[in-house]
């Protein structure tokens, strides 16, 4: 997970390309929880004017309202994950490890 923490802090210039690439990293070294599943995996730019980057969205399988989406911070260097449950929707601190995230997920689980 080291190498993951130190891909995210020498990141420059986000595009698409660079977003997808982070996704495809954060994919490999965490571990998505049972009832979690990757609900759609396709990279786009945020929809408010943060330029933060959507990198991958999870669904709770035995609970389908429940997501959370996992976003690249523009110019932070770190990931932030926003929970949308059945108590309601929360951002969580950010971070660049993905066992916190993992963490994050087993206990919305």
């Amino acid at each position: 997970m080291t190498g993951f923490r130190t891909y995210l802090s020498h990141l420059t210039d986000v595009d698409r390309s660079t977003a997808e690439q982070t996704r495809g990293k954060l994919l490999d070294e965490l571990t998505v929880p049972s009832p979690w599943s990757v609900s759609d995996a396709t990279v786009e730019l945020s929809q408010d004017d943060t330029n933060d980057w959507l990198l991958v969205t999870f669904q709770n399988e035995a609970h389908p309202d429940r997501i959370a989406a996992v976003y690249l911070l523009d110019g932070s260097h770190s990931l932030q994950v926003y929970l949308d449950t059945d108590t309601g929707d929360e951002w969580v601190e950010p971070t660049r490890d993905p066992g916190e995230i993992t963490s994050i997920l087993r206990t919305h689980g």
